[in-house]
């Protein structure tokens, strides 16, 4: 121990000690008082530093719960518009998938229509294809009658000229040449 120490604890008989402690022990009522109202007041400042302690945190509290729900508002008013948003997107998706069926139902309706057109065309075709195969044997029917029509026609041509040029000999054999003696001459005899 340091010297200090002693001081500070002086060692006291035990004979002695007695008499101190009914000198300590016996306080004075207004050194009690003092003693009391300066706990009091050291136990107010503590509760009132306390009070305070806890109003400033209350105060951060509601700061805090006033950020809280301003944020939370921000949320919820960035939530409403990204659903707004999603809402006018699922209207016109809509809207355009409504107007794209009308078109491939107009696009089917066009189609069919021009299916049933191509088929009427098709008939007309193989009638037109019918059309144009009958007009091609009438006129190769044509051609062969007008073949044969020609062969009869130079058949019989050539019927008549035999005809004619046998008449025609024949009619010269009847008639018979003079003969050169029966000529008269030119000269004199």
């Amino acid at each position: 121990m340091k010297a200090r120490e002693f001081s500070q604890y002086p060692v006291s008989d035990p004979s002695s000690e007695g008499q101190n402690a009914q000198a300590m022990n016996a306080v004075s009522r207004d050194e009690f008082n003092a003693r009391i109202e300066t706990i009091e007041t050291r136990m107010d400042a503590r509760v009132e530093g306390i009070r305070a302690d806890f109003r400033e945190f209350l105060a951060v509290q509601a700061e805090r719960d006033k950020r809280r729900d301003q944020v939370q508002a921000e949320r919820d008013n960035t939530r409403d518009q990204v659903q707004a948003e999603r809402d006018h997107t699922q209207t016109e998706r809509e809207k355009t998938q409504t107007e794209r069926d009308k078109r491939y139902d107009m696009i089917s309706q066009e189609m069919r229509e021009i299916a049933k057109r191509v088929e009427d065309a098709a008939r007309q075709g193989s009638t037109v294809k019918a059309n144009v195969w009958a007009a091609t044997a009438v006129q190769l029917l044509g051609i062969v009658a007008i073949v044969v029509g020609g062969y009869y026609a130079n058949q019989a041509n050539m019927y008549v000229a035999m005809q004619t040029t046998l008449a025609a000999v024949q009619a010269g054999r009847d008639i018979s040449v003079p003969t050169p003696s029966a000529f008269p001459s030119l000269t004199p005899p």
